[in-house]
């Protein structure tokens, strides 16, 4: 028995009977809905609407829709109850038969045409009908009756209704036709790039987020549709997306959305910027802080990072903090790794001895080797890596890669390259496996095997952009195949715009060519995303040919105080004869 309808159809019953009792507001707002009734109800009309609701109500509840649904649609009639129009729609519904519940929405709407619920219904089975020419003027009616100031959130909840259409380029067309008259509203055109984001138009998508953006700074489904399609457009996005927090800037959830977009397109630079930010902002957010760390030892901000990491830690220690164990190793890895490029090797080990068991167990004697290799004791960090497992296949691919970064650390790269080399006949069709090979074969001055292998994983793998991009960048860096080093990186940055690496090389190849004013612009943009020594590097050099010889000298200075052993860096700093 629904008491809920009862207790609805009731009270509007009531009121009728003792209108001087009712709240001014309530009484204005049922005035519509009641004015066709001259006469207050006698006892018999509420004894016989009170059956008529009971009989259709016991009716839906033994298993009789069709008689349920009669006497409610009567009753609702009779007494211009919204309550039981709703729930004569509802058995309608539930007993599979939408025309039905089509019928007692389109009675209650003329009953009470200016009953939001009413439309809403309207709307709902039209378009589930497929029926979406006639679902335009159900839409654009509940938004008619909508006061103004509340348009813009109503206009945001439809997206929901326009995504049931019968496919997306269905869901665009009704939702176009639908807000055609509230294109002024901006969350109108947030709607449509919702929809066209789902049909896959993510630049479309991306557009309409900007140009929302734009007319309304603080609009969050804007600026989580702007991040939805970050990778559109990368650049526009991060120059857009302050807009927003300047607005808000308490909205931790977008900043680490933003944060996340960035470091996928390793924007590093500006996921830098924004977890300092919200560090600022939102201090208490532990995640804040763990982020934070792992960007600064990633930039060697070494003092820094360990104190956003103890930063971490002490907010997850207080009560009632839950975190996540993984993370909690993470911090304590990064926090040994920070101790070791002190050379602090004592506080390094207690460090990594304070990841719980079973967590990280290859990072931490990854650490523990790399620590012992950076004492001279290389050969006993080859020995504690021999005894990781080897039985299943991915163990021993991880075997392999911490073998190739324990030499590769220890900056013996023909070993390296050698340890990866043997695994190429069983991981040869895996496209990560055989990209660091190659990488493998430049710092060990193969080069051809190199070129081999990036050949190698783009035959394969069509779409995976970093072997693009190192071949492309090779290539310009030997002054090597200029026009395919130039259409290779071109290529790449469409699998990967805004990426700061990809704008290295092409900014490099650009250089190689000779076009100074496009590689300065390149690499300008890729030094903005993020401050790596390499880019840094080329980007002093471009600058110091263009005789900005002051700026060169100065962002090739702090290049080489981060990565002082950095061969790009040394490389630039021969070429420009410049010592510090």
């Amino acid at each position: 028995m629904r008491l809920a309808v009862f207790a609805a159809a009731l009270l509007a019953a009531s009121s009728w009977l003792h209108p001087a009792h009712a709240a001014p507001e309530a009484q204005s707002s049922r005035s519509a809905a009641v004015a066709r009734q001259d006469d207050q109800p006698g006892a018999q009309d509420l004894a016989r609407w009170f059956y008529a609701v009971l009989t259709g109500e016991i009716a839906a509840n033994s298993g009789h829709p069709a008689v349920a649904y009669t006497e409610l649609l009567k009753a609702a009639r009779d007494m211009n109850s919204e309550a039981l129009f709703e729930r004569a729609t509802e058995v309608a519904v539930a007993a599979g038969a939408p025309e039905q519940a089509l019928a007692a929405v389109n009675a209650w709407r003329s009953a009470q045409p200016e009953s939001p619920k009413a439309q809403t219904w309207a709307a709902q089975l039209l378009v589930a009908l497929g029926r979406n020419a006639d679902a335009v003027s159900a839409i654009s009616r509940i938004i008619a009756i909508t006061p103004e100031p509340q348009r813009p959130k109503t206009i945001l909840s439809l997206a929901s209704l326009f995504a049931r259409a019968s496919d997306p380029r269905a869901a665009i067309d009704l939702a176009k036709k639908s807000l055609a008259a509230y294109q002024s509203i901006p969350q109108s055109g947030v709607v449509i790039g919702l929809l066209q984001a789902r049909a896959g138009d993510a630049k479309l998508a991306f557009a309409a987020a900007s140009r929302a953006l734009v007319a309304d700074h603080g609009m969050q489904a804007a600026a989580a549709l702007l991040l939805r399609t970050y990778t559109v457009n990368p650049p526009q996005a991060d120059a857009l997306l302050p807009r927003y927090f300047t607005a808000r800037p308490d909205d931790a959830d977008l900043r680490l959305a933003w944060i996340q977009a960035a470091l996928g397109q390793q924007r590093d630079g500006i996921a830098l910027t924004q977890a300092l930010a919200l560090s600022t902002a939102r201090p208490e957010l532990a995640q804040g802080w763990l982020i934070l760390g792992s960007l600064q030892l990633q930039q060697e901000q070494v003092l820094q990072a360990q104190k956003s990491f103890l930063t971490y830690l002490s907010l997850v220690s207080q009560p009632g903090v839950s975190t996540a164990s993984a993370d909690s190793a993470r911090a304590y890895l990064a926090l040994a790794d920070a101790a070791r490029k002190q050379h602090d090797y004592p506080q390094a080990e207690r460090w990594l001895a304070q990841v719980p068991a079973g967590q990280e167990s290859l990072a931490v004697t990854l650490q523990q080797a790399t620590i012992l290799a950076d004492q001279d004791r290389f050969k006993a960090g080859l020995e504690l890596l021999d005894k990781l497992p080897s039985a299943t296949p991915e163990q021993r691919r991880e075997r392999l890669f911490a073998l190739a970064q324990l030499y590769r650390t220890a900056k013996h790269y023909s070993q390296a390259y050698a340890v990866l080399k043997t695994g190429l006949a069983q991981f040869g069709q895996d496209a990560d496996y055989v990209y660091e090979a190659a990488m493998m074969a430049e710092k060990a001055g193969d080069t051809a095997d190199m070129e081999a292998l990036l050949r190698r994983v783009i035959a394969a793998h069509a779409h995976y952009q970093p072997a693009y991009n190192a071949l492309g960048y090779t290539l310009a860096d030997r002054d090597k195949q200029l026009p395919l080093a130039l259409q290779l990186v071109t290529h790449a940055l469409e699998l990967s715009p805004g990426n700061p690496f990809v704008l290295d090389s092409l900014g490099w190849v650009q250089f190689r060519m000779g076009d100074l004013k496009s590689a300065r612009a390149s690499l300008e943009q890729a030094y903005a995303a993020r401050q790596d020594p390499e880019i840094a590097a080329h980007l002093a050099e471009v600058l110091w040919h263009q005789g900005d010889k002051a700026r060169a000298r100065k962002i090739l200075h702090e290049a080489f105080d981060r990565a002082p052993h950095d061969d790009v860096v040394k490389a630039a700093m021969q070429r420009m004869d410049v010592r510090f």
